[in-house]
């Protein structure tokens, strides 16, 4: 009988399982723990009041599915722990008997994230995929352990884009669900350091190409 947190209390030993590392590439930035920049400037809205209800938006995020607003440890059980989240003890969004959810994002946001932990007491792969429109920007995938091993899936589009949708695929929590905390979303700054390494880059083929017209 597969374990999970409608059906037992709190209690059981802690174990993270871990796969997601910090990427860059040309058009994108993932942040795997809740660290600055991501933290300082995007706006944090939550996971609900905790009250029991069900709801279908929380600007500016909208569900493609009703999420009942819970809390740990109460109505939800088990979280993680920073650095790996912002709190261990939450409200969060629960989504119950399906492994799929989109969540449209309005506004002009390059950054948006939350953090997330299956229903069962077990390691689940799940995904994250985020849209600028019908164009995929990037597909997060980690393995989350659902005993007390909440993580971060959150990602920066750096090419000037917005990031309008999150498609989530828990693929192997065999249709039990997950929950949702400390959605966030927002528009970073680029790093200085990101204007200096391609002014470094540009000033170094320029002086190739300075030295190739001198020869």
């Amino acid at each position: 009988m597969r374990l999970n947190k409608l059906t037992m209390a709190t209690g059981l030993s802690a174990l993270l399982v871990f796969t997601g590392q910090a990427f860059a590439n040309d058009s994108f930035l993932t942040f795997s723990t809740p660290t600055a920049p991501y933290t300082t400037e995007t706006t944090n809205y939550g996971g609900g009041d905790a009250s029991g209800n069900a709801i279908t938006n929380l600007p500016p995020f909208g569900f493609g599915s009703a999420l009942t607003e819970s809390v740990v440890p109460t109505t939800w059980a088990t979280w993680g722990s920073p650095p790996n989240t912002e709190s261990a003890a939450p409200n969060v969004l629960t989504h119950i008997g399906n492994t799929n959810l989109t969540i449209d994002v309005s506004g002009s946001n390059n950054t948006v994230g939350f953090e997330l932990e299956p229903v069962n007491f077990a390691v689940e792969t799940v995904s994250a995929s985020f849209y600028n429109g019908a164009n995929l920007i990037d597909t997060i995938t980690l393995d989350v352990n659902g005993d007390a091993g909440a993580l971060l899936f959150a990602l920066e589009d750096t090419s000037g884009g917005t990031i309008s949708s999150v498609v989530i695929d828990d693929t192997t929590s065999g249709n039990d669900g997950f929950a949702l905390a400390q959605l966030r979303a927002g528009d970073i700054t680029p790093e200085p350091s990101t204007f200096f390494l391609f002014g470094s880059g540009l000033l170094g083929v320029l002086g190739a190409v300075r030295r190739k017209i001198k020869a």
